[in-house]
């Protein structure tokens, strides 16, 4: 038992200076923590926190060498095994402002949730960010915009910002933005010629992704939609009444 005491120096208190210079104490110390948090698997050292460290006399080991970071600590010991720096409680300070950590990240959640193709990212909220370690990036990085994260993971693509949950905050406010998806109703309706606009229902906003705007900024009025898509027109509010009794 004494022999094992004098090779755990940490559990008597402040080491000797130098003592966590050499990589066989450090090493150590993570093989000593791991049987007390009763970590059984490689994976296990994703819960791992500061606070681990620092009531089991390592705070001064991960300070000094580790910048008072649990990941870097447990990235030194395994370098071998490929980690997911998102999944720990937290990431290292400044981990988010690389852009191949932002773009790792979005590589991970597509094969985590399954996505097939750029397409089934329409598919993806808000939500499944904040539930997958991601909240804090989406956040800081994209303003809570599943779009804005998008434009830069596959800037290639022409992303339709309407086709996902939510559109950027405010992006309904700009006409030119409500005007562009206007058009492009249209032409999923397949309108060539402005007399077809008095087609326009209520039903081709909800089912074509554009409930809120049509609901919010129209405030359900076919007539301010056509209206604010060309203003310059003169709409018939006759025809428009005369096309709902068709």
């Amino acid at each position: 038992m004494a022999k094992k005491a004098s090779s755990q120096l940490w559990l008597q208190g402040r080491v000797p200076s130098g003592y966590w210079d050499h990589v066989t104490n450090r090493k150590a110390y993570m093989r000593w923590l791991a049987k007390e948090l009763g970590y059984k698997k490689t994976e296990d050292w994703y819960q791992v926190s500061k606070q681990d460290f620092h009531v089991r006399s390592g705070g001064g080991l991960l300070a000094n060498y580790y910048h008072d970071s649990p990941q870097q600590a447990v990235l030194a010991h395994f370098p071998e095994y490929e980690w997911r720096p998102w999944l720990f409680r937290s990431t290292s300070q400044g981990f988010w402002q690389d852009k191949k950590n932002r773009l790792a990240y979005m590589d991970w959640l597509g094969e985590h949730l399954g996505l097939k193709s750029l397409e089934d990212w329409y598919k993806v909220s808000r939500s499944h960010f904040h539930t997958n370690h991601g909240g804090g990036m989406l956040a800081n990085y994209y303003g809570d915009s599943v779009f804005r994260a998008l434009r830069e993971y596959a800037p290639k693509k022409k992303w339709v910002p309407w086709r996902f949950a939510t559109v950027p905050q405010g992006f309904w406010k700009e006409q030119k933005n409500r005007q562009t998806y206007l058009r492009w109703l249209g032409k999923e309706l397949g309108y060539d010629k402005p007399t077809d606009w008095y087609k326009l229902t209520r039903q081709h906003f909800s089912e074509n992704h554009g409930e809120a705007l049509f609901a919010t900024y129209y405030n359900g009025s076919i007539m301010k939609a056509l209206k604010d898509y060309r203003p310059s027109q003169k709409w018939s509010a006759d025809r428009l009444r005369e096309a709902r009794k068709e």
